[in-house]
C-alpha cells in the first residue's frame, strides 16, 4: 500500500515541476505583451467562488470547475448545474451558465456592453456594441489522490467594427495527499495555446497565466483556500464556513503586484438541490460589482 502512495507523490511531484519549469516563460510573455487578449478569462465564474476572493484552483468541487480548473471534473458526485449574473463594475451585463457530472463539464459565458456615442456639442449620436463570449467543454480523470483534466474554449469578440474568433485551452491538476486529509493542491495553466484572429486582418496571442492552489479543510464544514498566480503576481485567500446544510458564510481577498487590494464577501443558500449564491466585490476605484448565481445539483 504504502508503495501506491509513492508512485502517486511521484507523479504529484512531476506535475509541480512541469508547472514551475514552464511558469516563469509565461512571466516573460506577461511582461512583453501587459494587455490582456481576453479580458473574459480574468473576471471569474460562479457567486460562490467569488465570494471567497476567486481562490478556486484547489476547491473547484462544482460546475465552475471548467473555468477555474477541469481536474475538479474528476471529483463531481452526480450532476450540478450552474448559472450567474453581474452588471459588471456598471459597464456592462456579465452572465454565464455551466454544467458538469462526473468526469465532463460544459459552460458560456459573455460580457454585454453598450455604450452611447455623443458629438462635439455632447448631443447623443450611435450606440457602440462590445460583445465577448467563451463556450467551454472539458474533461478530467481521476488516478487515485490525483486528478488530471483539460478544457477547450472557443472564443469570440465583436466591437461593433471589427470582430474576432479564436480557440484556446487550459491543463490542471488536484492532489490530495493521502495522508493528510482534507488539504488539496491545484495547479492550472490557462489559455495554453492560440491567438484571436480579427477580420481586420490582425492577429493577438491568448495570454497564458499559471497558477498554484491550495485549499484545506481545518474543521467540520470550514474551508480554506489560497491561489497564487505566478504569471500576474496576484494572490488570492478565501474562506467558506458552511453554517447549517441551507446556508454558508464566504469571504476573500485579492492582491496584485501593485500591492492593491480587494475584497470579497458572499453567502449561500441551498434547499433540496436548489442554491442562490450572491457575492459582493470592493473595488478600490472602480464601482463595486454584484454577483448571483442559482445552481441546482441532482
Amino acid at each position: 500500500m504504502k508503495a501506491k502512495y509513492v508512485n502517486w507523490l511521484v507523479i504529484a511531484v512531476v506535475a509541480a515541476t512541469w508547472l514551475l519549469v514552464l511558469a516563469p516563460a509565461a512571466g516573460v510573455a506577461a511582461a512583453e505583451d501587459p494587455v490582456g487578449t481576453a479580458a473574459l478569462f480574468d473576471v471569474g465564474m460562479g457567486a460562490r467562488a467569488l465570494g471567497m476572493g476567486g481562490a478556486f484552483v484547489a476547491v473547484a468541487d462544482d460546475a465552475n470547475a471548467i473555468y477555474y480548473n477541469p481536474a475538479g471534473l474528476a471529483l463531481i458526485d452526480g450532476h450540478d448545474v450552474t448559472s450567474m449574473y453581474s452588471t459588471l463594475l456598471g459597464a456592462g451585463n456579465y452572465f454565464g451558465v455551466g454544467y458538469a457530472q462526473k468526469n465532463i463539464g460544459a459552460a458560456v459565458f459573455g460580457l454585454l456592453s453598450t455604450a452611447k456615442g455623443t458629438d462635439e456639442y455632447g448631443n447623443p449620436t450611435e450606440e457602440f456594441g462590445y460583445r465577448e463570449g467563451t463556450l467551454a467543454g472539458g474533461y478530467a480523470r481521476a488516478f487515485g489522490p490525483f486528478a488530471l483534466g483539460g478544457a477547450v474554449k472557443l472564443y469570440a469578440q465583436d466591437a461593433s467594427v471589427n470582430r474576432g474568433f479564436g480557440a484556446t485551452g487550459d491543463i490542471g491538476a488536484l492532489i490530495a495527499l493521502p495522508y493528510l486529509d482534507g488539504i488539496r493542491f491545484g495547479a492550472v495553466a490557462h489559455n495554453l495555446i492560440g491567438s484571436v484572429k480579427f477580420q481586420s486582418g490582425h492577429t493577438d496571442d491568448f495570454d497564458p497565466s499559471y497558477v498554484l492552489g491550495l485549499s484545506v479543510k481545518p474543521l467540520k464544514g470550514l474551508t480554506l483556500a489560497a491561489d497564487y498566480d505566478v504569471t500576474h503576481s496576484t494572490g488570492r485567500v478565501g474562506a467558506e464556513y458552511q453554517i447549517i446544510d441551507a446556508f454558508a458564510a464566504r469571504v476573500g481577498a485579492m492582491v496584485n503586484a501593485d500591492k492593491q487590494w480587494g475584497f470579497t464577501a458572499g453567502a449561500g443558500f441551498a434547499l433540496a438541490g436548489f442554491r442562490v449564491d450572491y457575492a459582493y466585490q470592493f473595488h478600490a476605484e472602480l464601482p463595486d460589482s454584484h454577483w448571483v448565481s442559482l445552481g441546482y445539483s441532482f
